[in-house]
């Protein structure tokens, strides 16, 4: 088997993930300012992920829109444990990670492990795994790591 490594050089950006306290009033500026498609809002709903490797339940919101294929996900925090409140206790607003699809998150996560970067936080929504890496101290920003999850066929 050929050795994995990490190479960032033939991924793409996939997502650019903004953290607000007002989703609705960013997404018209975006919308307004920079010509973004109109964006999806979804209604606030409750998940458990794990966040430093504790189950936390979180309640947030997630709106959507695209950029030359680049998704533009805007996350309004709730409620809960986990790095979007981070985020906003340090007085923070704004870009929050950006987003790969990958296969096999287990390879990546090992390597990410042996070069000392842990899981920030996980979990599972819509078929489709995410692990953000807590690589802000080392990359300046979260790397996000998303997989999409195989349906069993019935």
């Amino acid at each position: 088997m050929e050795e994995f490594s990490l190479n960032f050089s033939n991924l793409k950006v996939d997502q650019l993930g903004f953290v607000f306290k007002d989703i609705e009033k960013q997404a018209k500026i975006m919308m307004e300012v920079f010509g973004l498609p109109k964006f999806i809002f979804g209604q606030p709903v409750t998940n458990t992920i794990q966040f430093r490797g504790m189950d936390s339940q979180i309640t947030s919101q997630l709106a959507f829109s695209q950029m030359k294929g680049t998704q533009i996900e805007l996350i309004k925090w709730i409620d809960g444990e986990c790095s979007y409140k981070e985020f906003l206790d340090k007085g923070k607003e704004g870009l929050h990670h950006i987003a790969t699809y990958i296969e096999d998150t287990e390879l990546y996560l090992k390597e990410f492990s042996n070069q000392g970067i842990k899981v920030l936080q996980a979990g599972e929504i819509l078929y489709t795994r995410f692990n953000y890496m807590d690589t802000e101290e080392k990359f300046g920003i979260i790397i996000e790591l998303l997989e999409k999850i195989k349906r069993r066929k019935k």
